[in-house]
């Protein structure tokens, strides 16, 4: 049974959603959010449950609000092309807002962890939904309209979220630079709002779009 609201379980799930940015999952922890949030422990267990329910909560939190951006961005007047491309968009700066979550959750899928894609295809995949059926208005003018709809989804979305991945195999592994570019100048190239319109273009133009 649900707790009802207060300003003391607003406070941690606020905390627990910097810790979620800031440090990824495994920075998610009890006692960081409480201690960041300025409460007792004791809290926690009364509002939350377990650990485990809190992230749960806080994961599903932080996609309503990207769905949100999602479909406010592509409900305006303008032609598809235009649409895919701001949905792209939102999707790039959802990915470097859970750039330090998101290794690990695509780890507990290729790792086959049951749980794991349970939870993610039932809170996380409405958003290749609305994509789908924006690409499929743009498949017809595309270069790859004779491909299946999957294909051409398939094509689009990792340049939007494979630097996320990269970023934190280097980040983790303490790369200080790649091809002679300081490592947080090429993330700030990657993942300033200019980087990520310049990528959605580029994933666009590479299906003729």
């Amino acid at each position: 049974m649900s707790r009802p609201a207060s300003g003391t379980d607003i406070k941690i799930k606020a905390a627990g959603r910097k810790l979620l940015q800031e440090k990824g999952l495994a920075g998610l922890t009890v006692r960081g959010a409480c201690r960041l949030a300025g409460v007792n422990t004791g809290m926690f267990a009364y509002y939350f449950g377990s650990k485990e329910e809190f992230t749960k909560l806080i994961l599903k939190e932080v996609y309503a609000e990207f769905m949100l951006k999602l479909r406010s961005e592509t409900a305006v007047a303008g032609e598809p092309r235009e649409k895919l491309k701001g949905a792209l968009v939102e999707l790039g700066k959802f990915a470097r807002e859970m750039r330090k979550a998101l290794p690990l959750l695509l780890a507990d899928l290729a790792y086959g962890k049951r749980e794991a894609f349970l939870f993610l295809s039932g809170n996380f995949t409405e958003h290749i939904g609305h994509l789908s059926d924006l690409a499929r208005q743009c498949r017809p003018r595309s270069a790859v309209k004779e491909r299946s709809l999957p294909y051409l989804v398939g094509t689009l979305l990792p340049v939007m979220v494979m630097p996320v991945l990269m970023s934190g195999v280097l980040e983790r592994n303490r790369v200080k630079s790649v091809g002679g570019i300081k490592l947080e100048d090429l993330l700030q190239e990657f993942f300033s709002d200019e980087g990520i319109n310049g990528r959605a273009e580029i994933a666009l133009r590479g299906v003729g779009l």
